[in-house]
């Protein structure tokens, strides 16, 4: 049979076991309520970059009716005259350019 002496110093052993668990379980419930915090922000940030890329592909699904010719495209091709010859590679230029254009076009509309 245990002593009155040794039934304290389990007592005390278990009292301050105890005490750590609290200790342990007090910051384990802090440190969930900032993950749960952070997890709620994440999730916020997460719809806004949803709901941007949604409204991005709306705008990239919409054709862009600007293609309407210019001076300065006149005056490109103009100067190239000399340089090409036959109408195929008039025709081939033309189409580089106009691809270019697209091009400057899209990404312009993507940087607004």
């Amino acid at each position: 049979m245990a002593s009155e002496h040794q039934i304290l110093v389990l007592v005390e052993r278990l009292d301050d076991k105890i005490r750590v668990l609290r200790e342990l379980y007090a910051g384990a419930k802090d440190q969930i309520k900032q993950l749960e915090r952070e997890k709620d922000a994440l999730q916020s940030s997460l719809k806004a970059q949803q709901e941007r890329v949604i409204e991005l592909q709306k705008k990239t699904d919409k054709p862009e009716k600007n293609t309407s010719n210019s001076k300065d495209s006149s005056i490109i091709v103009k100067d190239n005259l000399s340089v090409t010859d036959t109408n195929a590679e008039l025709k081939h230029q033309l189409d580089e350019y106009i691809r270019e254009l697209e091009r400057c076009i899209a990404h312009l509309s993507s940087l607004s």
